[in-house]
């Protein structure tokens, strides 16, 4: 049984292994034809979107690659926008009583066996404390953060979160903590590289 209580919090970008697992890709709309059937803005902006999407949600279909590795992790690597995880079934239920509150999940038509949902995470928190994280920005005249070195985030934003998605002008990422890393480890499920992000402050 997965215990929730950590001495020390830590936390990763969300970071699917794509050299080792098949993944995804999503129909691009023809902006030539006014085609505004564009599957793969749609993915694309889930990211970006906190409004819950379930109850009118058509599922997507998605299509695999002729280089593909041969095998297929729970935890698929969607084509051009990586930080809008799909789930295996089996991960999601595994990971659904510790992120189900701030997550939704959304049907997929795959070219896998089993079932393969799009997670749609619902929490985007202003969690970052710029003045004391080390960040990189673009350039001199484009003050958006390119990289964060070392991060440093409010506690209070993110005290009971186990995945959360940190706004755009923070740079955008999606950050999974340990009890995350947890229950994939306790599972078996596959599919996921974690790199511990350097964090000032003890949680």
């Amino acid at each position: 049984m997965t215990s929730f209580n950590n001495a020390r919090r830590q936390f990763y970008e969300y970071d699917p292994d794509a050299n080792s697992y098949a993944g995804v890709g999503f129909r691009v709309g023809d902006v030539h034809d006014d085609d505004d059937d564009d599957d793969d803005a749609t993915v694309t902006n889930l990211h970006r979107n906190d409004t819950p999407l379930q109850q009118a949600w058509r599922p997507l279909t998605c299509h695999g690659y002729n280089d593909n590795p041969s095998e297929v992790g729970d935890f698929v690597s969607v084509s051009n926008y990586r930080k809008v995880p799909m789930f295996s079934e089996r991960a999601w239920k595994a990971l659904q009583p510790v992120i189900g509150g701030e997550c939704e999940a959304l049907a997929v038509h795959h070219p896998f066996n089993g079932e393969y949902f799009l997670i749609h995470v619902l929490r985007t928190a202003d969690a970052l404390n710029e003045v004391e994280s080390e960040v990189e920005r673009r350039s001199a005249s484009d003050p958006r953060i390119r990289h964060i070195v070392r991060y440093a985030f409010r506690h209070e934003q993110i005290d009971n979160l186990h995945i959360f998605n940190l706004p755009n002008k923070s740079g955008g990422s999606l950050i999974v903590d340990g009890v995350f890393r947890k229950v994939v480890e306790e599972h078996g499920l596959r599919g996921l590289r974690f790199r511990e992000l350097i964090v000032n402050g003890a949680f």
